[in-house]
């Protein structure tokens, strides 16, 4: 065999797993013009190695496309790189503390903002109190979000400017905190309804602020083997604002990650008004003038984002049964748009051309989620629609064929059972848990799903996540559902090319075949030779993107 074109770089002497069945390992990979040239044994990918070739020798390690991560919120994880980091701390007089500290350095009637705390992994098993917020900042607002961003912590200045008073009732969709005995104000707001309250009056980004959070982002998705990611909340307060801010990072150079953007839905709808909120919803959408499609192979418009209901750890996932640890705090969750009202907005957009992307649990929130998509393939019969079911947390067999039948891609989060496990444990219950996230069932029952973390949720790295898959461990040690136990290369396949397939890419990326973009990642290991329980420990050497190195390793 003889090229008739010098290849760019040709990595050789390596470990490729390609992730196409009709050549699933190889020796070497050569690329030219940011997409790959030729896989195959050393000796043919040398032909290609001419004056200006780069020529790298792997000498054993490990080559697998670049992680795909399917569901993350790329933009609120790089601006909450300079809030206060709450994902490590143990105690509310942790908090308090990190927070007094903050208000020592910020001048009197400013926001002070922090992210990631867990009121399941404090000391004290409770959210920190607006009583706690005001003693460690009385002069400053102050707005702290939960690790599920699915809920605030405030104190009472931010309360007080946001017009919140005791006898305010939750907006429909939302909860606002109160004590079960006096009905005072804890300073908790679950859901968006009611977090939009604070995120109205809290100053906004501008452009310039919003691309160097897309770069420091970008610099962690490259360290970590991330060529591709979906931002699932674009637009929370303007989307031709963030949309330009991914532009211009893109232009810049700033963002090396591809990216395709899930368009918010109360970005452009007010559950409040419907009836009226659906008109203006049609009407923005096409004056938007985009749709799931509209891009390049960089950055590209994705699916229309609804959420239906919210998360274990702040019992507003919606459910069948009563959970929570604490008494006063157990319930079925938070239901945050009605079933019939759903199915009309997803009609609405799917009728538009939309992809649709949901947010749903609970296994009652699935259940809606499946009507919606029933009922909008209903008003406008499409094909290969992809429509995307994003957690699927309590998938039941029951909903399986509905699934099936419906061509619902599950969008799922493996890291949820190591970082969140123990908790989940607390909340639900062993028996429950063991349900949850059934990866082995959804497999064997011919369910193409894909792999994402949902950062900042959670940590984003895939390996972890691939980890998680297959061990099936808590981070304390504990068994999760060893019963469904992944293989390694099928959780590989989760993060590559049936994230491909999720967001209609997979012609172009999510397996290292000839034509197919350049996006690699080179391991210091094999992840499917190593000891299961080593896998969240393999280094990433490499990470190319369009055949240029993005990230080495130091």
């Amino acid at each position: 065999m003889g090229f008739m074109v010098d290849a760019d770089v040709v990595l050789f002497n390596g470990n490729v797993i390609t992730v196409d069945d009709k050549k699933p390992r190889v020796q070497g990979v050569a690329v030219k013009g940011g997409r790959i040239l030729w896989v195959g044994t050393n000796e043919e990918v040398r032909q290609a190695i001419g004056r200006g070739t780069q020529g790298r020798d792997l000498k054993g390690m490990t080559v697998i496309p670049g992680f795909i991560e399917s569901h993350n919120h790329t933009l609120m994880f790089g601006l909450g790189l300079d809030s206060i980091d709450l994902t490590k701390v143990e105690s509310v007089e942790e908090i308090i503390a990190l927070v007094r500290e903050r208000a020592s350095r910020q001048k009197e009637g400013t926001w002070i903002t922090g992210v990631g705390y867990n009121q399941n992994e404090l000391k004290e098993k409770r959210h920190p109190s607006r009583q706690d917020l005001d003693r460690a900042a009385p002069k400053h607002m102050v707005s702290l979000r939960h690790t599920s961003a699915h809920g605030y912590a405030v104190n009472s200045l931010a309360l007080a400017k946001a017009g919140i008073t005791k006898d305010r009732p939750d907006p429909e969709g939302g909860k606002i905190g109160r004590d079960v005995t006096t009905g005072e104000l804890t300073g908790l707001l679950f859901e968006s309804p009611a977090m939009k309250m604070i995120d109205d009056i809290v100053p906004k980004p501008e452009l310039e602020d919003l691309i160097p959070a897309l770069g420091k982002a970008s610099q962690r998705f490259l360290s970590e083997g991330i060529t591709s990611a979906m931002d699932a909340s674009v637009g929370g307060n303007d989307i031709p604002l963030q949309i330009a801010a991914y532009q211009e990072a893109v232009d810049r150079g700033v963002l090396k990650v591809r990216h395709n953007l899930a368009i918010w839905s109360e970005a452009v709808f007010d559950y409040c008004r419907f009836e009226e909120s659906l008109k203006e919803a049609r009407r923005r959408l096409l004056g938007l003038g985009i749709r799931t499609g509209l891009g390049d192979d960089k950055l590209r418009i994705g699916p229309f984002k609804i959420i239906v209901d919210g998360a274990f750890s702040t019992v507003t996932a919606v459910t069948y049964e009563p959970y929570g640890v604490e008494a006063n705090d157990r319930g079925c969750g938070v239901l945050v748009i009605e079933a019939d009202k759903l199915a009309k907005l997803a009609s609405l957009a799917h009728g538009l051309g939309w992809q649709l992307s949901i947010h749903g649990i609970g296994d009652k929130a699935i259940d809606v989620c499946l009507d919606a998509f029933e009922a909008a393939q209903k008003s406008n019969p499409r094909r290969d629609a992809r429509h995307r079911l994003e957690h699927c947390t309590m998938a039941l067999p029951r909903m399986f064929d509905r699934i099936k039948k419906l061509g619902v891609i599950p969008v799922l989060q493996p890291g949820f059972i190591w970082e969140l496990g123990d908790n989940w444990f607390r909340q639900l219950g062993k028996e429950t848990c063991a349900k949850l996230k059934p990866f082995r069932t959804l497999l064997d029952n011919k369910i193409l799903m894909a792999f994402s973390s949902d950062r900042p949720v959670v940590s984003g790295a895939p390996l972890l996540g691939i980890h998680s898959a297959v061990n099936q461990k808590t981070r304390t040690g504990q068994d999760y559902a060893p019963h469904e136990k992944i293989t390694p290369e099928e959780a590989l396949r989760c993060y590559t090319i049936n994230g491909a397939y999720a967001t209609f890419e997979e012609k172009i990326k999510g397996s290292i075949e000839a034509g197919k973009l350049a996006d690699l990642v080179i391991l210091g290991e094999d992840l499917t030779q190593v000891r299961p329980e080593r896998i969240k420990d393999i280094p990433v050497m490499a990470t190319m993107v369009g055949g240029e190195f993005c990230y080495q390793r130091p």
